[in-house]
């Protein structure tokens, strides 16, 4: 029973039982009074009168204590049983706390009838949820810095390595000919150039992450930043061993609000993280739709473990620790793809392709007025 309704049957019996129990005490009296009248033998009507008297005061003593016993009695009863419902609802809250307190953040209070503190116990429950949630997410992105910091001092060592390596080369005058000399250089040039990159993609990530990174969005036709980076990309990476494809309707001309070099980046990581993971063909296609313009890129790589697929947008998220081993990187890559189209108003989709492959579709909002 709620509280509300034993308080209003509280009230009634607070009422009705000291009528009830004031009328029965009256009756009693009145009968051991006429009971103890007739039992006795009066020798003057003074002497009757004075024995009425006597009974008349303990007929009103003796309905008076009984009225106030059964108001102790009662208020006592009522109020345990109004008391006892609140006591146990905020010991329960009580419990729960303290064992959030010391950790137990699975703890949820038990559902019971509906009652006045059935909000307080779905707002419990809900919060403790909430902290559960939030610590989860606190102890996987540690572990996943952990693992990022693993990954980067991987990254760093390997080119790092290299540049001392043939930089030691040269001063011992391993290089004796002009030739070896010069591809002795030309490999520290590249390691230097990776690790370079390597830096410079934290420090994107990083500004982005705090929100400082800076963009300046323009009118721009998608059609045509895509076939201008086609270009470069389809000769750099077929160097690499990945055909770069570019399938764009002919009439479609609209434009969307974005960074030029920001739009760049997002087809450049896809791309890099597409040839790191093995993919030997990489498919863009524009496709222009009512309210939106998606850009497709669909590989022929390994593609990801379907329960990663909701996560590998995630900062510092790695799906397969042997995979991370096997594909160096700091995985990086996509959480700035997601982050940037974020940041243009859009999303992006992640799905395999079946046999093989992962396709991931930007979708960028068209401009109302197109210029």
């Amino acid at each position: 029973m709620s509280v509300k309704k034993r308080l209003f049957w509280s009230h009634i019996l607070m009422f009705a039982l000291p009528i009830l129990t004031y009328l029965l005490f009256s009756l009693l009296a009145d009968r051991l009074s006429w009971m103890y009248l007739l039992q006795q033998r009066f020798q003057t009507m003074e002497d009757f009168r004075h024995h009425v008297q006597l009974t008349e005061q303990f007929s009103r003593w003796f309905t008076l204590g009984g009225l106030v016993l059964t108001l102790l009695v009662v208020n006592l009863m009522l109020s345990r049983g109004v008391l006892k419902k609140i006591e146990g609802s905020l010991d329960q809250l009580s419990e729960g706390l303290r064992l959030l307190r010391e950790g137990q953040l699975n703890y949820r209070l038990p559902d019971r009838q509906e009652d006045e503190f059935s909000a307080v116990r779905a707002d419990f429950n809900a919060a403790a949820a909430r902290l559960e949630q939030l610590v989860d997410e606190q102890r996987q992105s540690e572990r996943n810095r952990q693992e990022l910091l693993a990954g980067l001092a991987h990254d760093l060592r390997s080119p790092l390595t290299a540049v001392r390596a043939y930089t030691e080369g040269l001063l011992d005058g391993v290089a004796q000919t002009e030739d070896s000399r010069r591809q002795y250089l030309t490999i520290i040039r590249d390691k230097t150039r990776d690790l370079q990159a390597l830096v410079n993609k934290l420090f994107l990530f990083s500004r982005m992450d705090l929100g400082r990174n800076e963009d300046h969005p323009e009118p721009l036709s998608v059609r045509e930043e895509l076939t201008a980076l086609h270009g470069v990309l389809s000769d750099e990476y077929a160097h690499k061993g990945m055909t770069v494809t570019l399938t764009v309707p002919e009439e479609s001309d609209a434009r969307v609000l974005a960074d030029p070099d920001t739009l760049h980046r997002i087809v450049t990581n896809i791309a890099e993280n597409s040839c790191k993971y093995g993919a030997s063909a990489l498919d863009i296609t524009l496709r222009q739709q009512a309210t939106h313009l998606s850009v497709v890129f669909a590989d022929n790589g390994p593609g990801v473990p379907q329960e990663a697929l909701p996560h590998i947008f995630d900062a510092f998220y790695r799906a397969d620790p042997a995979r991370s081993e096997k594909f160096s990187g700091s995985g990086l890559g996509l959480a700035i793809v997601s982050r940037a189209v974020r940041n243009m108003g859009g999303r992006i989709i992640a799905k395999n392709q079946q046999p093989q492959g992962l396709l991931l579709e930007i979708q960028l909002p068209r401009l109302e007025q197109e210029v």
